[in-house]
């Protein structure tokens, strides 16, 4: 007997069944392959949401330490006339900043790594030019210590001799030769005394001068840098969907620094002029 005849002899409730249950299997396949994709598809669009959140809050705390960083900076530029770089690394005041601004290369887009790498070179040019400004201005410190320590020192000697003088007089003395010995070496002190204090405001006009000076072009060089620091934090801004207009940035920071220079003039000329 042939297949087909044996076939044609299964009765066709049979047939309806198999074929149901055929029916019934490819709609549990396409249902399972169906939620396998979508479970698939849905896995995908968690971990790369996963990725993306991951990637925006290391973004985040990079950026808000390099903002954080780069107020420093400038205070410390502004410091570098009081501080003493005889006990200190010049360049450890920047360290942080060149750390943060180091990471933010790495983790940011091309265009605001180029713009970051551009505001380092920037920062590094001007450290550079204020420690050679500094350096006259470290060098008149060292002498106005120098001095400072003789006119202690002198009036240390004065109080000495002060004291013994008195001490003669309570204790009646009739030596003249102990009294005039006291009294040469006395005015020896003092003049002495007189001498480095006088010596020593000389030096502090010259400082205070060069301190002005250092000031001034400080100020000129940072309205440089921080029109460079506005285009870096619109390229964070709109890396963190924080959005910006670099031109009005610009248009507002010009207005402030038109306040603060007038007022920084202001205050300058009274110190000049004291």
């Amino acid at each position: 007997m042939s297949l087909f005849s044996c076939l044609s002899t299964i009765p066709d409730v049979i047939w309806s069944g198999v074929i149901a249950s055929l029916l019934t299997l490819s709609g549990v396949m396409l249902s399972n392959w169906s939620n396998t994709k979508r479970l698939r598809l849905q896995l995908q669009h968690e971990s790369a949401e996963g990725a993306k959140q991951r990637k925006a809050d290391l973004r985040k705390e990079v950026y808000l330490r390099a903002a954080e960083e780069l107020v420093k900076a400038n205070a410390y530029l502004a410091s570098l006339p009081q501080a003493d770089l005889a006990k200190m690394n010049a360049g450890e005041g920047m360290q942080g900043f060149f750390s943060a601004a180091a990471k933010l290369q790495m983790i940011s887009e091309p265009t605001t790594s180029l713009l970051v790498s551009d505001l380092v070179g920037t920062y590094s040019e001007l450290l550079l030019k204020a420690l050679a400004k500094v350096q006259p201005i470290q060098s008149l410190q060292t002498k106005i210590a120098i001095r400072d320590e003789h006119y202690n020192r002198a009036q240390s000697e004065v109080s000495r001799v002060l004291a013994a003088m008195t001490q003669f007089n309570e204790t009646a003395s009739r030596d003249q030769a102990v009294f005039d010995a006291l009294s040469r070496s006395f005015e020896f002190q003092q003049e002495q005394a007189t001498k480095f204090a006088a010596e020593r405001d000389e030096l502090w006009k010259q400082r205070n001068a060069l301190h002005l000076a250092f000031t001034k072009e400080l100020i000129g060089e940072m309205k440089v840098v921080g029109e460079q620091g506005v285009h870096v934090l619109v390229a964070i801004r709109r890396e963190l969907d924080v959005g910006g207009d670099v031109d009005q940035f610009l248009e507002q920071m010009e207005k402030q620094w038109q306040r603060t220079s007038t007022q920084l003039d202001s205050l300058l000329d009274s110190l000049e002029n004291a």
